[in-house]
């Protein structure tokens, strides 16, 4: 049977039953829609509407049904004939776009978004209980284990629009949110709930004032509940050292290698002399000369302005990390001006630089709230806010911007209790 979204974007979709359950199929924003209940029976196809019935042998029977119009309505119920108290396993909400998608998973409140080059499409969880099921764009919309009362009923309601767009056009969050979830340590992040409650643990201290919350996280990055008349949602903050501090750190702790020695040195410059680790710095590029990467070439750069007669090394080392051709190097090089294009103007030393630019947004999740355990990395911070620059004071260069300083933030608060040197080093380029 056939389904029609009939918003601005008109989409259209085909149903077909799976082994264990449905799946909605269409060529626009949402390619690929599927319910499962893993470990049911056998499901059937009704005959009133899209959808499906299942049942389960400890006597619960679930029910889907999917609805055209202006949103497509995607409604999951879960309702026990038993006497008993039972446990089932929850459904599977399964959803792929032409692009990986972006998943916020988190209780009371869910959404995914689907990027594509046309506009966003956007699923929103109306009523239900999600929690993430392990990759992008999938969900427990009533947790992975739903236990049911005696012939009680459970049930979870989402919808489906699309709107015009680009791959860099990705909705709004949610109004209620903090505006600010990454924050210096000491500082507050600020929650604004009226008539709700928001709940911490032990690690995070809070004050109320009114129906403001001021929540100081510790360093590195948890969560937050936050209460409402649908439940709770849980928000995730995190507090950080700033870039210098990262940059001391990574300079007196971590092991010495390329990345260690270009942090140490912009350490170095922006802190008193140090001649011992300016010696150990000297050493290990001393070290590198025989073997150069992209790093000890823009380190050996860096070291002339403290003293060290390093700036023919620098200049070998480029030539043959340039003849390696791999693209991050060659930026690495001309972000140093060890190779002769002027990033700063505008110039773009490889590849496509709306591509590139796009791409390093897209891995930062849009700079979107998510639960896709997908990492942040130094590299696409770095190349968002050199694109962001590019780009000017255009409405899709602000959009750039905001979304690397959000990306920075967080990876900033992972930064503060596990140091990396290879992602300070990105992040500390000028």
């Amino acid at each position: 049977m056939s389904l029609e979204l009939a918003g601005p974007v008109v989409e259209h979709f085909e149903s077909r039953l799976l082994p264990e359950g449905i799946e909605l199929t269409g060529t626009g924003r949402l390619r690929r829609l599927s319910i499962e209940f893993p470990g049911w029976l056998t499901p059937r196809q009704v005959e009133d509407a899209v959808g499906m019935d299942i049942e389960h042998e400890l006597g619960v029977t679930a029910r889907v049904r999917l609805r055209s119009g202006q949103r497509i309505r995607i409604e999951i119920a879960l309702e026990s004939d038993s006497s008993d108290l039972v446990t089932v396993p929850g459904p599977v909400l399964r959803v792929e776009g032409p692009h990986r998608p972006v998943s916020w998973l988190a209780g009371a409140s869910a959404e995914i978004v689907l990027p594509s080059d046309e506009g966003p499409g956007l699923l929103t969880q109306r009523r239900g209980l999600s929690t993430p099921g392990g990759e992008p764009g999938v969900c427990h919309p009533l947790e992975a284990e739903v236990t049911l009362r005696a012939r009680h009923l459970t049930s979870s309601a989402w919808t489906y629009e699309a709107q015009e767009g680009d791959l860099l056009d990705v909705p709004s969050e949610p109004t209620w949110l903090p505006w600010v979830r990454y924050v210096e340590r000491g500082r507050a992040v600020e929650i604004i709930v009226p008539d709700g409650v928001v709940t911490v643990d032990e690690r995070t201290s809070v004050d109320e004032v009114d129906d403001e919350f001021e929540v100081y996280p510790p360093e590195g990055l948890s969560t937050v509940g936050i209460w409402g008349a649908g439940g709770q949602t849980l928000v995730e903050v995190g507090a950080h050292r700033g870039l210098p501090g990262l940059r001391s750190l990574v300079a007196h702790e971590l092991p010495h290698d390329d990345a260690w020695c270009y942090v140490a040195l912009r350490h170095l410059l922006e802190s008193q002399a140090d001649d011992e680790l300016l010696d150990r710095i000297d050493w290990v590029l001393g070290d590198l000369e025989d073997s150069p990467t992209a790093w000890s070439a823009c380190a050996s750069k860096l070291a002339t302005q403290l003293g060290l007669p390093l700036a023919e090394q620098a200049d070998r080392a480029a030539t043959t990390v340039l003849a390696r051709g791999r693209a991050d190097d060659v930026l690495l090089l001309a972000m140093h001006q060890l190779v002769p294009v002027d990033v700063a103007s505008g110039g773009w030393p490889v590849g496509d630089f709306d591509r590139v630019g796009v791409e390093a947004i897209a891995a930062l999740s849009y700079g979107r709230i998510n639960t896709d355990d997908v990492p942040e990395r130094g590299r696409d911070v770095a190349v968002a806010k050199l694109y962001a620059a590019g780009l000017g004071e255009s409405e899709r260069g602000l959009h750039a911007a905001a979304c690397a300083q959000v990306a920075e933030g967080r990876l900033l608060s992972s930064l503060s209790v596990r140091p990396n040197p290879t992602d300070v080093a990105w992040l500390s380029i000028q």
